[in-house]
């Protein structure tokens, strides 16, 4: 696996309970290295999509990471910096 965008470098088990098995990415949310879990698989879909439109992007990216990640309330606008840094990043 490469490092992310912003320097997060990848690994891979969730949580650490077990419970899961998709690969987590640590990138820089707010100051703090965040794990995002599918982050890799986010950014692919997304792409995939071939939006036309940054907005729409910009909300499917917090939507997908939303379903698969805790996004404490409040956080959104940082998380979604964070991730579209690195969606920029790995174009």
């Amino acid at each position: 696996m490469t490092q992310g965008a912003s320097g997060g470098s990848p690994k891979t088990g969730g949580c650490g309970c077990g419970a899961s098995g998709a690969p987590v990415r640590l990138i820089d949310i707010a100051g703090a290295q965040i794990g995002i879990s599918r982050l890799d698989a986010i950014l692919r879909a997304v792409r995939n999509a071939n939006f036309q439109d940054e907005s729409l992007e910009k909300r499917e990216l917090l939507r997908l990471t939303k379903a698969a990640n805790y996004v404490p309330p409040g956080m959104e606008a940082a998380y979604l910096e964070a991730l579209w840094r690195e969606y920029r990043g790995a174009s």
